[in-house]
């Protein structure tokens, strides 16, 4: 099977949509000879920053010499990014060959996300990985990541999100993160108090798994950005972190809580050299420093608030003179736009509004009511985009414009015009 054949038996398994539920992946893994049996996994929950805290801890077990897998979602310019070992994405060869393999193996109708976990399972356990980072895609209890007994599982925050599918309340989306925390095996929480800590130290005490939680475990303080950098003290220790903002620093403390739950923690030298060499695509990133701008892909009020606060520090920290930004907006319609849109009204100049390739976009003209009262333009895509003047841009809305406007910034190599339309692709070259 080559890299666009995989790619088109993705797209196709599209519309099976996305199915709750641990048996059909249970049963492919089974068939497959059971990978994940000869893998050590940190598994990640969270509404926000299990994929920084995922980084984070990646990044310190490679600079103590770990051969390390990462399975995250979704990715931002290219599929292959959601599957790397030791940040390099798998190859289009292995891709192909891999994705044969789990098709051979499939029976019934598979989801994409189903295929991709079982193709990362497939590559972890041939490449004979020390280590995996290992995300969930939604919620937890029914993830399809969930067939793995991790060595610790991790939930970063607990946020209202996907409430079709995890619950209306944060009780029960906690409920549904919680899922992942398995009899005996340790459990590092990242949130603090409220109904939600409550079901993550009740779900914890049901099954013996020993509770650490973040806030009791790591004192975090932020001590500021210096020359673009962020730095923080971590149960008193001084670092710097490859990722911006005070959130990071959470999502820092979070990593150093469960690297200390390994049976053998990276060294206190590894730890530092990792915490600043993480990077993380589209999550505050600077793609250019003229005029200034900023690519985040916040997708919901919880991001959206953290975000802001970044930006103020960081604007703040280059003593620049305007801090109000243009920003670059767009949005996939069933996300909390108004929300997002009213954090940042304080915050911008001008907006331009952009229609992304996925089919879920919200139309740029439908957006303007959201920005009362500020210049509005309007683009039909992220291709269209020039920027002028010197004025700082902020470019947030989605994870979509995030990959779609990294790419044609950078000039990334991009399989972006496969999302949304995969089944359209040829099957072969």
């Amino acid at each position: 099977m080559t890299y666009l054949d995989a790619i088109h038996h993705l797209g196709s398994a599209r519309r099976f949509g996305m199915k709750l539920g641990l048996e059909p992946m249970q049963a492919l893994a089974t068939r497959l000879g059971n990978p994940q049996d000869g893998l050590r996994f940190i598994h990640l929950a969270g509404s926000n920053g299990k994929g920084s805290t995922a980084v984070f801890c990646e990044s310190c077990l490679r600079a103590a010499g770990h051969r390390v897998g990462l399975y995250t979602s979704p990715h931002l310019v290219n599929i292959r990014e959601r599957i790397q070992i030791n940040r390099q994405p798998i190859s289009e060869a292995d891709f192909g060959k891999g994705m044969a393999t789990v098709v051979a193996a499939a029976e019934g109708e598979p989801t994409f996300f189903e295929l991709m976990t079982a193709l990362a399972l497939w590559y972890f356990a041939r490449e004979k990985v020390d280590w995996v980072g290992w995300e969930t895609g939604l919620g937890g209890r029914l993830d399809a990541t969930n067939i793995v007994r991790p060595t610790v599982s991790v939930i970063t925050t607990i946020a209202l999100e996907h409430t079709q599918y995890l619950g209306s309340t944060l009780k029960e989306i906690a409920r549904e993160k919680a899922g992942i925390i398995k009899p005996g095996i340790p459990v590092v929480s990242g949130v603090e108090a409220g109904p939600a800590a409550e079901v993550i130290a009740e779900t914890s005490r049901r099954l013996g798994a020993p509770l650490h939680e973040v806030a009791r475990e790591i004192p975090a303080q932020n001590l500021g950005l210096r020359q673009g950098r962020q730095f923080a003290r971590l149960d008193g220790h001084d670092y710097e972190l490859g990722l911006i903002g005070n959130h990071q620093i959470s999502n820092a403390a979070c990593a150093l809580t469960t690297l200390r739950r390994l049976p053998e923690p990276p060294s206190a030298e590894s730890i530092a050299r990792g915490l600043a060499s993480a990077s993380w695509a589209g999550r505050f990133q600077i793609v250019s420093e003229s005029p200034l701008t900023v690519l985040d892909g916040a997708h919901n009020t919880a991001a959206m608030e953290m975000l802001l606060e970044t930006w103020c520090d960081f604007i703040a920290s280059r003593g620049q003179a305007d801090w109000r930004a243009h920003l670059v907006f767009g949005a996939v319609s069933d996300k909390d736009i108004g929300g997002m849109a009213r954090l940042l009204l304080p915050h911008i100049e001008r907006v331009t509004l952009v229609k992304l390739s996925s089919e879920r976009s919200a139309n740029p003209a439908d957006l303007a009511q959201y920005f009362p009262g500020v210049p509005c333009e309007f683009i039909d895509s992220v291709s269209a985009w020039r920027p002028s003047g010197s004025q700082p841009v902020l470019v947030t809305g989605s994870l979509f414009l995030a990959g779609e406007m990294l790419a044609h910034l950078t000039g990334a190599k991009s399989d972006l015009h496969l999302n949304e339309r995969l089944a359209t692709v040829p099957s072969s070259p």
